[in-house]
Parts: structure tokens; C-alpha cells; sequence
């Protein structure tokens, strides 16, 4: 069976304690059990490791509505750590900001990419009182999954949302 070198850029990853995370979490204690290199790009600072893979922090700053996650910007240091990880495939997990720079990434140099999709967004613009960017956002992650070869849901609800 093939290993594959798998680079997932994530805009939410371990300390945080949320689905995504530990959705992420679970995945990459898969795939480096599987023998697959995994590379996590994720906001934070430094550089560590986790169940075999590479985490490689990229900054960032708490999102000032939801202080427990952090905004991490598309930067080059993120593109450096993508070249000298060489990954066969990206998957961008939940592409916002952070996502751009994976999705940049593939684009660029002809990478296979495949976004994911793990937030109900109406409901958190709505506890937020957001819902007025309701349809901007959803233009947005249209434009980011649209770039993807394949496109993952966490669930058939997540999947027709």
C-alpha cells in the first residue's frame, strides 16, 4: 500500500478543545498508524509533534468574538513549511483564512486538494450576532471548496447545509 505524505492546513487544532480538533486529532493518530507523514499547519506558536506527525504553529491571534480559537494569516513561513514537507495531498479543514494558504498552495504547485467541512455557520453567525455576513461567508467557503478536487462533510445534516 502507498504512504502518502498528507499536509493538513487547519484553522483549529489541539490545545483547543472542539470538534474539529478532535476530529483532527483522531485523523492524524489514523494516518500515521497507517504509516502515512502527516504535516499540521495550525495557529499556534512553534513547532511540535503529534502521535508521529508535525505540527508546525503558524502564529495567530484569539478571535475576539470566540477567544478560544485563534486567527492565524496566511504567511510565508506557512508556504516554506509546505515545500519542505513536499505533502502528495492537502486537505484544508474548514478553509477560512489560514485555509487560503494550503488552498494557495495546492493551486501553485499542482498538489491534489480536498477541503472539509465541519461547521454549522448559520447557527454560530446567529450566536454571534453575525447573521447579517450569513451570505458573504457562504460565497466565501463556496469559492474555497470549489477549488478542491474532492470536498468531505462530517455528516449527511453537515453535507446538505
Amino acid at each position: 500500500m502507498t504512504k502518502l505524505r498528507v499536509a493538513i492546513v487547519t484553522e483549529t487544532f489541539l490545545p483547543c478543545v472542539n470538534g474539529v480538533a478532535t476530529r483532527l486529532d483522531r485523523s492524524v493518530r489514523e494516518m500515521t498508524a497507517a504509516g502515512d507523514e502527516v504535516l499540521v499547519v495550525a495557529p499556534g506558536s512553534g513547532s511540535w509533534e503529534h502521535h508521529g506527525a508535525q505540527v508546525f504553529g503558524a502564529g495567530g491571534f484569539p478571535l475576539p468574538i470566540y477567544r478560544e480559537v485563534s486567527v492565524a494569516l496566511p504567511r510565508p513561513a506557512v508556504s516554506r513549511a509546505l515545500k519542505a514537507f513536499r505533502p502528495d495531498v492537502i486537505h484544508v479543514v474548514n478553509p477560512a483564512v489560514l485555509g487560503w494558504s494550503g488552498i494557495y498552495y495546492a493551486r501553485t504547485r499542482r498538489v491534489p486538494l480536498i477541503c472539509s467541512f465541519h461547521t454549522q455557520l448559520p447557527r454560530y453567525l446567529q450566536h454571534y450576532g453575525l447573521g447579517f455576513m450569513e451570505r458573504p461567508l457562504w460565497d466565501f467557503l463556496r469559492s474555497a471548496h470549489n477549488q478542491a478536487r474532492v470536498n468531505l462533510c462530517i455528516s449527511r445534516p453537515m453535507e446538505r447545509e
